[in-house]
């Protein structure tokens, strides 16, 4: 299967607090840079799991834009239909507490509303099994995209997560957090993460996994929806954990295994993720999602 990542692809920096947050004053700790967003983040998961992707994204014409592109180029990615723009590339700045546990988050991602159906190709889309988009795209984007091919969608954000509003129907996947899912819903905070999930199926998303960190995710296909917990794992930074279930889930989908059973791999990419100091995991590979897999049956 072949796979096109639609959305953000920037630069990633990471505060890690050496105490507890407080407010209104310089805290002490120690920031590191990466290479993210969603979108990117679910192709380097994903050609690290062996399956051809192709990114399509926008960057500025600049240091970080190149390097961005460069680097998504040496996993094998297709970049061919990543524009520059002379704005600045979109960057993304996360503020964890010393457990990894994401404190605040500062998203400079005006670029990405440049990314309009002008600049897109529906015929080389189209060619793709799968394509995968993040709500860092206009909301006009997303409704035209979900017009050209099958598209599995991440919510990314409660702000962003309101674009998909009257979309639903038209994804074949659907990612979300039980937050964003009641943003979506616009509805008072669900009690749990299969509550959440019948309410999306409810709105018309034919299938999909809401989130809800510890307390596990909630995987539906249809009216079938089930409950499940994640796998043991020792966190050092959670950024990341959500595109590698999300990369982890399409990967098994486009192997050939039904939405639930693909989702168990997605929960294994993310307790690999959230062990690696980066965004994603440099030694993930499908043995490794196995692996994980067959420890937690032990």
């Amino acid at each position: 299967m072949k796979i096109a990542c639609i959305g953000g692809a920037h630069i990633d920096r990471h505060g890690v607090l050496k105490g507890p947050p407080v407010a209104a004053t310089s805290n002490p700790g120690n920031v590191t840079a990466t290479f993210g967003g969603v979108a990117r983040n679910v192709a380097e998961n994903l050609a690290r799991l062996g399956c051809r992707v192709s990114m399509i994204s926008r960057v500025g014409d600049d240091d970080a834009g190149r390097a961005v592109v460069a680097h998504l180029a040496s996993l094998g990615i297709d970049t061919s239909m990543i524009s520059a723009a002379p704005q600045p590339t979109a960057s993304y700045t996360a503020i964890l507490d010393p457990e990894g546990e994401l404190v605040i988050g500062l998203a400079d991602m005006d670029l990405y509303d440049e990314i309009a159906p002008p600049l897109l190709d529906a015929a080389r889309l189209r060619a793709h099994d799968l394509c995968f988009a993040d709500t860092n795209l206009p909301a006009g984007t997303l409704s035209w995209l979900a017009g050209q091919a099958a598209m599995a969608v991440d919510a990314v954000s409660i702000p962003k997560s309101r674009k998909l509003r009257g979309l639903l129907s038209k994804i074949r996947i659907l990612f979300a957090t039980q937050v964003q899912a009641a943003e979506i819903a616009q509805c008072l905070p669900f009690a749990n993460a299969l509550e959440a999930s019948r309410a999306l199926h409810g709105l018309g998303a034919c299938s999909g996994v809401v989130t809800a960190g510890a307390a596990g995710i909630a995987v539906w296909t249809g009216g079938d929806a089930r409950a499940m917990d994640i796998l043991p794992a020792c966190p050092k930074d959670v950024t990341g954990a959500g595109d590698a279930l999300i990369a982890g889930t399409l990967f098994g989908v486009a192997s050939g295994l039904e939405l639930a059973d693909a989702a168990r791999l997605g929960l294994a990419a993310a307790a690999i993720t959230v062990e690696s100091p980066a965004s994603v995991a440099e030694n993930l590979s499908v043995e490794l999602l196995h692996a994980r897999l067959a420890a937690n049956r032990a």
